[in-house]
């Protein structure tokens, strides 16, 4: 071998030895244990939670859900909310404020009968969800909902009953069969719906003569694959 190789040789062969006397004297780092996503805050001596750990809450920065806080908890925000504790919430509807825009709560008026835009329909659509809005006999859409009932004849006189008392007709009413009785809601003068009809099909639905009346479907069976 010449001179310069055997030279580069001892300097490699030192350099591994030098790094591997200093490896075996250092001290192996431990690694700090992960705190696993959406862990619980560690609460300080005087109550709250540290800066530090707002932020990485979601309180002072944003990584997705988080755990309620100590704070939160004790101010029952949940009962005035939708949603979960360790999620996003919106506020939720008082009672009272519940109460008062519910349309069963309504009285029907029936000087204020005008026609109903599509938005308006699907806003109070949401309150009877077993209506359906579907083109009526006389040509324009109404709210029908078809009944399966254990008799015909007393679910028809139940539902002019509710009618009666509120002060408001439907557009068609009738048994079909035996056990089948159809109501639509709708208004001949408009061809369409008003609000009023809404409200009637909601006191319909609340009326405990009528549910009494209703048969309801026998739970399908699941098939698991």
């Amino acid at each position: 071998a010449t001179p310069r190789l055997e030279c580069a040789t001892t300097t490699m062969m030192m350099t591994m030895t030098k790094t591997t006397m200093t490896s075996s004297m250092m001290t192996p780092r431990r690694a700090a244990p992960r705190r696993a996503r959406g862990a619980t805050f560690v609460v300080r001596a005087e109550g709250g939670v540290s800066k530090r750990q707002e932020d990485l809450g979601g309180l002072g920065g944003d990584i997705g859900a988080r755990d309620a806080t100590v704070g939160e908890l004790e101010s029952g925000f949940c009962t005035t909310s939708l949603g979960h504790a360790d999620t996003d919430h919106i506020l939720a509807v008082p009672d009272a404020m519940a109460q008062m825009i519910m349309l069963k709560n309504q009285t029907i008026d029936a000087s204020d009968a005008d026609k109903l835009t599509f938005a308006q329909q699907e806003v109070l659509r949401k309150q009877v969800w077993d209506w359906k809005i579907r083109p009526g006999k006389g040509n324009y859409e109404v709210l029908r909902r078809e009944y399966t009932t254990s008799d015909a004849g007393a679910m028809v006189k139940a539902i002019e009953g509710v009618c009666a008392r509120v002060g408001w007709t439907p557009a068609s009413l009738e048994a079909t069969g035996a056990d089948k009785v159809v109501c639509e809601l709708g208004q001949d003068s408009i061809k369409g719906m008003c609000e009023n009809d809404f409200i009637l099909a909601s006191k319909i639905d609340d009326d405990a003569g009528v549910s009494a009346l209703i048969v309801k479907a026998a739970a399908k069976a699941r098939v698991w694959f």
